[in-house]
């Protein structure tokens, strides 16, 4: 199979495959290091990658135990010799040639795609790469406000947005509303609806006019319910003389008629329905009646046949003034950019999507990736659509040029929680199998599990199945009541049912390490707090260490929580052995220590001496009382750096006040002074400007430190991915199901309108809320509904899939719609038994709540604890060679080098194009190659051996009529621009004489016929609108030795 899709749980060994697979063809191919490049999502992930790869192939080359070694010998065909003769000269040449050792980021290799094409794209060479949004997008709203003097309609829509916001009794900060959607310029999935943005009169109208239809139907409906409110005063009565006296169903005429319209319940629907029973038998209120019983149904069929619009109409107003300034607000995002120069991290792949869809993909890759004949790509489930589209032209030009194993996919769909940030697992589940052709790709399913002991393994194959199946057939039940009732069609319906088990198809594990006890699971569900401090104190005593323990929690909020009642026990602690650190990532934050506030104190102060509030920073950290004025020469010192660059005025106020001698502030001086470098290489070297970035975005960096055996850490979820520990605790496992509908953050969802008559505004951004289930937006709802809750169930997942040996769960006691709620239902009992099937435990009550206990809750396994701390290569002797004084750059090198001179396929291609690209004959292209070679792209062997693949490819007979010199004019890699398009064509070899003209493509792989006759067909279809017809197309597959005629 030439495409291999790894589909591994947690803990099956993902990375162990990823490392044996690149170790393997390096072992199998020395030279091939060179040639594959290994893509992950994190630098972190990459950094780990490359050390794993290096520790195996240094264990090998040093005659080291390594678990690879059985079966390289036996995979390879080698004796154990060869295979450590071959690891050591592979070690050498990569720790030689580095840069070419390519483990990447998919930001950092489409990077540097972008940098190979800076001409054809027009970017400056120099362009600057800016990660952080926040800033530009503030700037960007900034700028857009100073438009208001200038420009009289964006001047009024703003009034008349602040004016509507006033009148609904909203926020109506101008700059807010601007920045409301911000967020969403940069998310995949909106390109295509912001790429055409919208007027905003049309906008304007569109809502008017949908405001108007709904203001008169809640007209009617208002005064429908005053003619029955006019009807029960006249007869002296209330609504409280119906059935239901306080509350009765006849308050619904009362609250409508005052302008509240709110939905009706059964007892109104029943009532409308017919007139016994809405009062005493022989009462006043019953007489009523039959006057009132008609209008209570008409206004329960005008609420019927208008709630959707009016819901869609409030959904459209509430972000239709924020949505119309999108356009303007992106419009100034990208001044500012040009302005400094600048490209956002998270526009690379748009730039790059644009590109190869204006160009052919193997021109593109020829320049960069064609030298890669390997690929590997990790955490597959976090690849957004984009992101896979520009990568498909590569693997399928890697696939077509080799019978082996060219593209190693691995991922996880359980492990897919960044759909907010555009991953989509949909690839992962099907989509990319297919792309890469069914019969060309093996997909194989990990099922052993090698971190976690049995217990652990087993609760979580169990408690995931039943949480999956109960809340897969909720979801099911959901949108079978939604598809009954008209707000989701039945064959959208269709397509959504089963998500969450479809995701989850095959999950269950088998557990592969052995101990001397089987592991521990505790849940417990708690009133107030979760008794976290008790259970690491447990956890000390039975053995572990506080490096051992991990906290997981969902959110920063709840991580702030556990830090503190840690550190208010730290302080209260007087025990010894219950000594521990806490690591959070808020404790982390550079701009959180005390020093990093002097220093930015220092800095105002050096431009301000009379900034009073600085003056108190200052005076704080130092000693002194806060209002004490500065002295003389303090003043001094301030006036003599205040036009320093921002790195030397640092490094004078450290040494000025002996901050180097503080062994405590050392790391956040230094994750200081790594802000400011960074900061002054891309930007101007300015104090005021590093002050107005440190506040806006570095201030809020974390720092990087190393943990201790003494230490406990808290992280978020999100960022506990990949990582494990011996024991993991899950102090407040209550984060909901559905998406977040309520709260300062927006939970933005992209919808169309139907029906209603707002479906000409297109893709809409609406706040998801309830709402939006009875709107014309609805089928949305229910789509993002079924997703968010796949997202929540993976959360959990990943959470409890960390715990190599001690799980412990904490859930409060009134769990709800929650995962923890979900959890404590999936567990039976029977006594004081836990049942999860099969798989047994225990199960105590007591006035604090429930526990349920599984496996035995003993102490850490011997041999199961992972270092951390990294391994170091010492070379004993440092290989050296003689030098080859010729200058190749690291782009242009085609052979490998101390071996024999053999061209591979896609270094011929490129070679080939080199020779051919600018030669009209064959005396042209060896005056070409003589040209390499005289530039020290190839040695005289080298050339040698291209001049004879040369003359062998020339053999042919239309070959030689092609590089005869007998034709009028001959274009090569010429453009020919797509009427209409604005994009272009590039045919390798044009030949005109007369109105002949014949195409060549040039092709050094594998045939892929059909692909490469549609691109043929295309190019001839042109030459025949330019009155070039009938013309000839041609492919040549140089390496095969083969033509095939194209006909049109």
């Amino acid at each position: 199979m030439r495409a291999k899709i790894l589909n591994a749980s947690a803990g099956s060994g993902k990375t162990y495959q990823l490392a044996y697979k690149y170790v393997r063809d390096v072992i199998d191919q020395p030279g091939l290091y060179r040639h594959i490049l290994a893509v992950t999502f994190t630098n972190k992930a990459t950094e780990e990658m490359k050390s794993r790869i290096l520790k195996e192939i240094h264990r090998l080359a040093s005659g080291g135990a390594s678990p690879y070694l059985e079966n390289l010998c036996r995979e390879l065909s080698l004796d154990e010799r060869s295979v450590r003769k071959r690891a050591a000269e592979v070690r050498s040449k990569i720790l030689h040639d580095y840069s070419r050792f390519t483990v990447l980021t998919i930001d950092t290799f489409f990077q540097r795609i972008l940098r190979a094409f800076i001409k054809e794209l027009g970017i400056d060479l120099n362009y600057n790469v800016e990660i952080e949004t926040a800033s530009v997008l503030s700037k960007g709203a900034d700028t857009l406000i100073e438009q208001i003097t200038v420009d009289r309609d964006l001047q009024r829509w703003l009034t008349e947005f602040v004016q509507e916001r006033i009148d609904e009794g909203r926020k109506w900060d101008v700059r807010d509303g601007i920045l409301s959607l911000g967020g969403e310029l940069f998310k995949e999935k909106n390109k295509d609806a912001l790429s055409v943005p919208r007027p905003r009169e049309e906008l304007g109208r569109i809502v008017s006019r949908a405001t108007a239809q709904a203001e008169a139907t809640k007209k009617l409906l208002q005064e429908t319910a005053a003619k029955a409110v006019g009807i029960i005063s006249r007869a002296g009565l209330t609504a409280a003389d119906f059935s239901g006296k306080s509350r009765s169903f006849a308050n619904w005429f009362f609250s409508v008629a005052a302008g509240e319209l709110k939905p009706y319940g059964a007892t109104v629907a029943k009532m409308a329905a017919a007139t016994e029973g809405w009062g005493a038998k022989g009462s006043p209120a019953q007489a009523l009646a039959p006057e009132l019983q008609p209008l209570l149904r008409e206004m329960c069929d005008i609420y019927d046949a208008n709630r959707k619009s009016w819901n869609t109409c409030d959904l459209l107003r509430e972000n239709y003034r924020s949505f119309a300034l999108l356009s303007d607000l992106y419009k100034r995002v990208q001044q500012l950019c040009d302005e400094q120069n600048t490209m956002l991290l998270s526009e690379t792949k748009y730039v790059l999507s644009e590109f190869i869809g204006h160009n052919d993909a193997p021109f593109i890759y020829e320049k960069v990736g064609n030298r890669f004949e390997r690929f590997m790509i990790d955490e597959f489930q976090d690849t957004s659509l984009k992101e896979w589209e520009n990568f498909l032209p590569l693997l399928q030009n890697a696939m077509a040029q080799s019978a082996e194993t060219s593209v190693l996919i691995v991922g996880d769909i359980k492990q897919s929680i960044y759909r907010w940030r555009g991953g989509d697992w949909k690839i992962l589940h099907g989509k990319a199998q297919q792309a890469l052709g069914a019969g060309d790709t093996e997909v194989e399913v990990l099922r052993e599990n090698w971190r976690s002991l049995p217990a652990v393994v087993a609760f979580n194959n169990r408690i995931i199945e039943r949480i999956v199946a109960a809340d897969n057939r909720a979801l099911n039940e959901t949108l079978a009541k939604a598809s009954e009732v008209g707000s989701v069609d039945p064959a959208e319906a269709a397509a959504l049912r089963d998500t969450l088990a479809d995701a989850y198809r095959g999950h269950a594990q088998l557990p592969r390490r052995k101990a001397e006890h089987p592991g521990y699971v505790s849940v417990e569900t708690f009133a107030e707090r979760p008794p976290v401090v008790e259970r690491i104190c447990a956890l000390i005593d039975k053995g572990f260490r506080p490096c051992d323990i991990m906290i997981l929690v969902r959110g920063a909020t709840d991580g702030a929580k556990v830090a503190a009642e840690l550190l208010d026990f730290k302080r209260r602690n007087e025990e010894p052995r219950y000594r521990f650190d806490v690591m959070t990532q808020e404790a982390l934050i550079v701009g959180n220590a005390p020093v990093s506030s002097f220093i930015a104190a220092a800095l105002r102060l050096a431009l301000n001496p009379d900034d009073s509030l600085s003056r108190a920073v200052y005076n704080h950290y130092l000693g002194h009382p806060f209002d004490r004025p500065l002295d003389a020469p303090e003043r001094d010192f301030f006036r003599s750096v205040r036009l320093l660059s921002p790195e030397e005025a640092f490094e004078r106020i450290v040494m000025r006040h002996a901050l180097q001698g503080d062994r405590r502030q050392t790391a956040y001086l230094q994750a200081i002074h790594e802000q400011i470098i960074s900061f002054c290489a891309t930007k101007i070297a300015d104090i005021a400007l590093f002050l107005r970035w440190w506040e806006e975005t570095g201030k809020n960096r974390s720092l990087s430190v190393n943990e201790s055996a003494t230490t406990v850490e808290i992280t978020t979820i999100h960022k506990a991915k990949g990582l494990e520990k011996r024991a993991v605790l899950i102090p407040y496992c209550s984060w909901p199901l559905d998406p977040k509908s309520s709260g300062t953050v927006q939970n933005i969802v992209w919808a169309e309108a139907r029906g209603g008559g707002a479906e000409e505004i297109g893709r809409f951004p609406v706040r998801y809320k309830k709402a939006m289930a009875e709107s014309g937006f609805s089928p949305e709802y229910y789509r993002e509904l079924v997703y968010a809750h796949v997202d929540n169930v993976n959360l959990l997942y990943v959470a409890l899939t960390r715990a190599a040996e001690s799980l412990h769960v904490f859930i409060p006691q009134k769990g709800g719609r929650t995962v923890g709620g979900l959890l404590l239902q999936s567990i039976a009992t029977d006594g004081d038994k836990a049942l999860l099937g099969d798989f047994e435990g225990r199960r105590t009550a007591d006035e604090t709540g429930e526990h349920f206990a599984f496996g035995e809750f003993a102490g850490p396994v011997a041999g199961g604890s992972k270092r951390s701390e990294a391994e170091h290569v010492i070379l004993e002797e440092y290989p050296t060679a003689q030098a080859d004084l010729r200058l190749r750059l690291p782009s242009q090198r085609y052979f490998e080098d101390g071996g024999e001179v053999e061209l591979s396929p896609r270094n011929l291609g490129i070679l080939m194009h080199k020779a051919f690209e600018q030669a009209d004959d064959e005396a042209e292209i060896h005056e070409a190659v003589r040209g390499m070679q005289a530039d020290g792209t190839l040695s005289e062997a080298e050339a040698a051996t291209l001049r004879q693949m040369i003359a062998r490819a020339l053999e042919h007979p239309e070959v030689r009529e092609w590089f005869g010199g007998g034709w009028e004019r001959v274009r090569n890699e010429n453009e020919i621009i797509i009427p209409g398009r604005g994009s272009t064509r590039r045919p390798d070899r044009v030949m005109i004489d007369g109105r002949r003209a014949v195409v060549v493509d040039y092709k050094f792989g594998l045939r892929d016929a059909e692909r490469y006759r549609r691109q043929m067909r295309e190019y001839l279809r042109l030459l025949g609108e330019m009155g070039y017809a009938p013309a000839e197309g041609y492919l040549w597959y140089v390496k095969l030795g083969t033509i095939e005629k194209v006909e049109p």
